[in-house]
């Protein structure tokens, strides 16, 4: 099954990202990333804080913390729907709403990844992403939201603990035929939309054991999962859903 091409698509992003095996240096880095001005018009400093918390074994240990930085680069279009971040262990192509389309897309992706290669030479891949969110937002007509009528991930509780007025749910599951991992999560989320509710489907497929090295087998495995995702997300949604895409 492929996704229908929706009126309305409710993706509010999309990700593909190549995370490295080995690092680039900060000094490279800030080299390559002028290389996409053209095509990107803004650009920010970012940083990226890890926090690592040693709890000691016995009572009288004291809790360590030990931090770490990561230094990167955010480009964007002038309309801030085309992102690009930098990072020295990871290179990411995102796309804010209004989707346009795969084939757009992935062609943005080939595009500024072939510029990072023609630098960076060829990395060695440990991790390959691609991250889709999509937001419903479904017309309140009463005091609940009837959401079992819209989506198909969602918390099962018994009836006695009456209606839910909030949830988040995740669950993580292997794609054993591409060897890629789904991480699926569902949660309602504050509605931008004046009388209505609001639900994230967020997919997040990724092959992190014997990633693909070449170009034309990290093109195909994209495609893909590209095709998986839309199968995936049309198994979430139900006929109701599909209609508040047509309108």
């Amino acid at each position: 099954m492929t996704s229908p091409g929706y009126k309305r698509a409710p993706i509010t992003e999309a990700v593909i990202e190549i995370r490295f095996t080995n690092p680039v240096t900060v000094k490279k880095l800030d080299k390559i990333y002028k290389k996409f001005s053209t095509s990107y018009l803004h650009h920010q400093d970012v940083k990226n804080i890890k926090v690592d918390l040693r709890l000691p074994g016995h009572q009288t240990g004291i809790p360590k913390a030990e931090f770490d930085q990561e230094l990167g680069h955010r480009l964007s279009t002038t309309d801030m729907t085309e992102l690009l971040v930098l990072w020295p262990s990871a290179f990411v192509v995102s796309q804010l709403a209004p989707y346009p389309g795969w084939d757009v897309f992935f062609q943005r992706f080939v595009r500024d990844w072939k510029i990072w290669k023609r630098s960076m030479g060829h990395p060695s891949v440990a991790r390959i992403g691609v991250r889709y969110i999509n937001r419903i937002d479904i017309p309140i007509s009463g005091p609940i939201v009837e959401y079992e009528k819209f989506i198909n991930v969602y918390p099962k509780l018994p009836d006695v603990l009456g209606p839910v007025n909030a949830y988040g749910v995740q669950a993580v599951l292997p794609i054993v035929d591409i060897g890629c991992k789904l991480t699926l999560n569902s949660a309602i989320v504050a509605s931008p939309i004046l009388d209505h509710a609001s639900f994230v489907v967020d997919q997040d497929i990724s092959k992190e054991v014997d990633a693909p090295q070449s170009d034309n087998a990290i093109y195909e495995l994209l495609s893909e999962i590209r095709k998986r995702k839309n199968i995936i997300f049309e198994a979430c949604i139900t006929d109701s859903a599909r209609e508040l895409f047509q309108r």
